[in-house]
């Protein structure tokens, strides 16, 4: 048996995105990516900030927050899961975080990299395919101070904590895909710190490693027996620069031996939409 599963990079309610949403309407926003994203078995995507009408914004450069209606929209479109380990989901804090998640779970989209607790946080969500059984995990290697999950407080997920959980993840799973948020924004090589987290996380067992957060497209390797995709840019956002604007949809096909294909489908990121363009990438 073979599953098809869809990553994409990262969903960012700024000004841009923000102003487009209100003259057309969300579903505007994914109209162009949608028949590429229902194809897919399962899609993750990475939910950069809140899902809330709730909180104040934290004393930082960039805060996000998206309304209630997006997860809604994000279900309709394929979408069929987020991460929520990234360095913006705690921007208008706890409440603002507990409602994201309450909004996704009320429209049917599952996420990971973050919890109502540690514990919560860094859990494992296991997809059962019939014969074929895929553990998903989430984290953030980029933490500002007070995002990460305390042990009866709500935040994100980080290495430290997930790293207990790859190894259980894999036993009970046929294969392991780790979605985590790392690297520098604007470069397009992986620096030190991503090259060794990817081997921690292949040592402990995963099959697929897929990033974000640098913004623009890094590369693929081969890290032991792990795939790694570095970084698949943005998805649904309004960057200035032409490197920005270029990003990845990654599909992949999974059996029980591992992973069997990997297609980049490049994309151009215009009017704040993901539009795919002709062709594949090659790896």
């Amino acid at each position: 048996m073979q599953v098809r599963i869809a990553i994409g990079g990262d969903i960012i309610f700024g000004k841009g995105v923000s102003q487009i949403a209100r003259a057309r309407g969300l579903g505007y926003l994914f109209e162009p990516i949608a028949p590429l994203l229902r194809e897919a078995d399962w899609t993750a995507l990475n939910m950069e900030g809140c899902i809330s009408t709730r909180g104040a914004p934290l004393p930082k450069e960039y805060t996000f927050r998206a309304p209630p209606e997006l997860a809604a929209h994000m279900r309709l479109a394929g979408v069929s899961m987020v991460s929520l380990g990234n360095n913006h989901s705690m921007d208008y804090g706890a409440t603002a975080l507990l409602d994201t998640m309450d909004y996704l779970w009320g429209a049917g989209v599952w996420w990971a990299g973050a919890g109502a607790n540690r514990t919560a946080a860094a859990q494992a969500v296991y997809v059962d395919f019939g014969e074929l059984r895929i553990a998903f995990v989430c984290f953030t290697a980029v933490v500002p101070r007070g995002f990460p999950a305390g042990e009866r407080a709500p935040g994100v997920a980080t290495l430290d904590a997930v790293l207990p959980v790859l190894r259980e993840a894999r036993a009970n799973a046929d294969a392991l895909v780790v979605i985590p948020h790392w690297g520098d924004e604007g470069t397009t090589r992986p620096n030190a710190k991503q090259r060794r987290i990817a081997r921690q996380l292949a040592d402990a067992g995963a099959t697929l490693i897929v990033g974000h957060h640098p913004h623009v497209v890094q590369g693929y390797a081969r890290v032991g027996k792990a795939h790694v995709f570095y970084s698949v840019g943005n998805f649904i956002h309004t960057p200035r620069s032409k490197r920005a604007r270029q990003a990845v949809l990654l599909q992949a096909t999974l059996d029980k031996s591992g992973v069997r294909e990997l297609k980049p489908v490049p994309l151009w990121l215009e009017g704040g939409r993901p539009i795919p363009q002709g062709g594949r990438l090659s790896l």
